[in-house]
C-alpha cells in the first residue's frame, strides 16, 4: 500500500512538474542508451507467468490511480498479435474501465533493455509532440506527449537499466495517473 501511494504521490507530483516544465519538453536529454543495457531473454512460459503478473497488477492499481475506477479487464499481453512468444522483446495491453462515469481504455507497453532505440530527445524531435520531461524518482525521466489527432495522451518512462514503459489513453486530462502507472517498477522484464 506504501508503494502504490508514494507511485500515486509521484504521480501527481510529476504532472504538477510537467505544467511548469513545458519548456524542457524533448531538451534536456537523458543519456540513451544507457551504459551495460543486460539484454533479457526469457521463455514463452516465463513471460506468459509475467503477463499474468502484469494483468493483477492492472487489477489492483488502476482503481487506486485512477481513484474510483470500476470494472478494470485487462486484456491478453501480447505483440503485435494476442499472446507472447520465445524471447519476445516487449509486451502491450489494453485495459477497459469506467471512470467518472465514462468508458476509459489505455495502452501500455512495457520494452525490454535495449528494445527501445530512441532517447527522450530524439523521441520528441522525431517521432511526438512532447510536452514536458520529468525526471522520476528512480533515475529515470518520464516524458509527455500528446497526438491531436486522435485524442491521444501518453507518458513514457525511460529506465536507467534501458527499460522505457509508456502507457496511453484517449482520455484528455489522464496525464498524472498515465505517469503513475509508467513508472510503476513492477512493469518490467527483470524480474
Amino acid at each position: 500500500m506504501r508503494k502504490v501511494m508514494a507511485a500515486a504521490l509521484t504521480g501527481l507530483a510529476l504532472v504538477g512538474l510537467a505544467g511548469t516544465a513545458s519548456a524542457q519538453a524533448g531538451q534536456a536529454d537523458y543519456p540513451w542508451p544507457p551504459k551495460d543495457v543486460t539484454p533479457v531473454h526469457k521463455t514463452k512460459a516465463e513471460l506468459q507467468k509475467q503477463a499474468d503478473e502484469f494483468s493483477a497488477r492492472q487489477e489492483k492499481t488502476y482503481p487506486r490511480a485512477f481513484r474510483g475506477a470500476r470494472n478494470v479487464e485487462p486484456s491478453q499481453w501480447g505483440g503485435e498479435a494476442a499472446g507472447v512468444f520465445d524471447d519476445m522483446q516487449y509486451m502491450g495491453n489494453t485495459v477497459t474501465f469506467t471512470y467518472k462515469g465514462q468508458n476509459v481504455t489505455t495502452y501500455t507497453q512495457v520494452n525490454a533493455p535495449g528494445q527501445h532505440a530512441w532517447s527522450p530527445k530524439e523521441y520528441c524531435e522525431k517521432y511526438a509532440k512532447c510536452t514536458s520531461t520529468v525526471s522520476d524518482h528512480k533515475g529515470g525521466v518520464t516524458v509527455f506527449a500528446k497526438d491531436d489527432r486522435f485524442g491521444i495522451v501518453e507518458a513514457r518512462n525511460f529506465r536507467p537499466n534501458g527499460e522505457v514503459v509508456w502507457v496511453q489513453s484517449w482520455t484528455a486530462g489522464t496525464e498524472a495517473q498515465l505517469a503513475v502507472l509508467a513508472t510503476d517498477r513492477a512493469f518490467t522484464f527483470t524480474k
